[in-house]
């Protein structure tokens, strides 16, 4: 105990040391403020979407309570599917920005892609990112602590008094580790305080777990580069060739690593480009168009049920059966399109321990409720909401039938539903793991390259 305040004491007397914190508690600061901006903006169109579906909504109930209306004038407004707010959105932005929060799912246009952005945004700021908490805890918090952790003991090896520190009793294992410690506590405490805080500022419901685990996330995180730090200076012979390794592992792990593993999996899934997705729509639609009559003949050659009296179709009634055939000329390419995203996060989560900072991003995502799954999520289920939705309108559009009052509680509604708690937690508890399982090999090679029976050798 008395090393690790002498320790303390020495760390707050370097002017270099309250700088590096104020820049990092700067970050983290920042960090949060931009993410809740961002946050803010994607609330603010939720609440703007739902109560504008709502309003219709009602308006919708009102003439149905004066008269029935035709179908096709709901069906042809929409119905807006929202997804909810992020349950931790001041931590990482992850895929929000990218991926749209809502969709309007119309009658007539459910063979078309949902993959549109109603906003528009620099494609550079786009591919560069937002500024988040997530940004500066996977790259600058790392950096803070290897600035202050790199020369533990390479120092003092190089300037020969390794011998006269290791004299007062202690073994070098013990020595290191409270020496990692004392210098190593406040980098931690500001990244945890930070990353608490943005699970108390979110206000929504569910955010206590996530917060405590997105601090677990970020200090398992922290011990790895601790770790790190500690096996490069049982080895290292000088503090320069101490921070030029842990500088080089820093590149490696945080910048090479994440590319390589992203280059690799596009390449070895890669998806069909969105181009082709439209061409082949184009395509599609265009030969339907043509056969149009034919296939309307044939759809109520297949369902007689829906046929109108007189088999006398209108405009509607052809246009939903082209539709459905495009949808089903479509298909296949959208299909392999998600199969080849599943396949390619897939091999992100079997490799992700090849760098820690991919880990530990995937999990604050994940935790943040703004990362691959929650989008997927959402996406299978407008495409099932769009199922009912044509199901709901399609009989009565052929039918010529109208919405009465006894429909509308029939009317399709959109409702996100959340994944179970387990599918999250399972995914983040195994990156935790991870990393934990990486600081204890690192720590246990450490610890036998310290024993005392090298002693002579690390003090030489």
């Amino acid at each position: 105990m008395t090393l690790f305040k002498l320790e303390f004491r020495l760390m707050a007397r370097e002017r270099g040391a309250w700088v590096l914190l104020g820049l990092l508690a700067g970050a983290l600061v920042y960090g949060l403020w931009n993410g809740g901006g961002v946050a803010a903006r994607q609330r603010e169109a939720a609440t703007a979407l739902a109560q504008s579906s709502d309003e219709f909504l009602s308006q919708v109930k009102q003439a149905l309570g004066q008269q029935a209306i035709d179908p096709k004038a709901v069906a042809g407004r929409g119905t807006m599917a929202v997804l909810p707010p992020a349950p931790l959105p001041l931590l990482a932005t992850g895929q929000s920005d990218l991926s749209p929060g809502h969709e309007s799912v119309v009658l007539w246009k459910l063979a078309a892609s949902g993959e549109t952005r109603s906003e528009l945004e620099n494609p550079s700021r786009l591919l560069a990112g937002h500024f988040d908490l997530a940004f500066v805890l996977v790259w600058l918090f790392p950096l803070c602590l290897l600035a202050m952790v790199y020369d533990l003991m390479a120092g003092d090896r190089e300037s020969g008094t390794l011998r006269l520190a290791l004299a007062q009793g202690i073994t070098p294992w013990r020595w290191m580790a409270r020496r990692a410690l004392a210098r190593s506590l406040p980098i931690l405490a500001l990244a945890a305080l930070a990353t608490l805080g943005a699970g108390l500022f979110s206000g929504t419901s569910g955010a206590g777990l996530r917060g405590v685990l997105a601090v677990a996330v970020v200090l398992a995180y922290g011990l790895f580069w601790v770790a790190l730090a500690v096996a490069v200076n049982a080895v290292a012979r000088s503090a320069a060739s101490a921070a030029t390794s842990l500088g080089a592992a820093w590149v490696l792990l945080v910048l090479v690593a994440p590319t390589l593993l992203n280059v690799t999996v596009e390449t070895l899934h890669p998806t069909p480009s969105r181009p082709e997705l439209v061409a082949a729509g184009r395509k599609a639609s265009g030969e339907a168009e043509k056969r149009g009559g034919e296939l309307l003949n044939s759809f109520y050659r297949d369902h007689p049920e829906l046929a109108p009296p007189g088999q006398q179709a209108d405009f509607a009634a052809q246009h939903l059966t082209v539709q459905t055939e495009v949808g089903r000329a479509v298909e296949p390419v959208r299909q392999k399109f998600d199969e080849q995203l599943a396949q390619q996060q897939a091999a992100v989560n079997r490799w992700r321990f090849i760098s820690p900072a991919i880990a530990a991003h995937e999990a604050l995502t994940d935790l943040a409720g703004t990362g691959y799954w929650r989008h997927r999520a959402f996406r299978d289920q407008v495409n099932a909401f769009k199922k009912s939705v044509a199901d709901f309108y399609t009989p009565k559009i052929h039918l010529r039938q109208t919405l009465t009052m006894a429909d509308f509680e029939r009317l399709p509604r959109f409702a996100f539903r959340e994944e179970s708690t387990g599918a999250w937690l399972g995914r983040v508890s195994s990156g935790l793991l991870g990393m934990l399982a990486l600081s204890a090999l690192l720590s246990a090679w450490v610890w036998r390259r310290l024993s005392p029976a090298r002693l002579g050798a690390l003090a030489a």
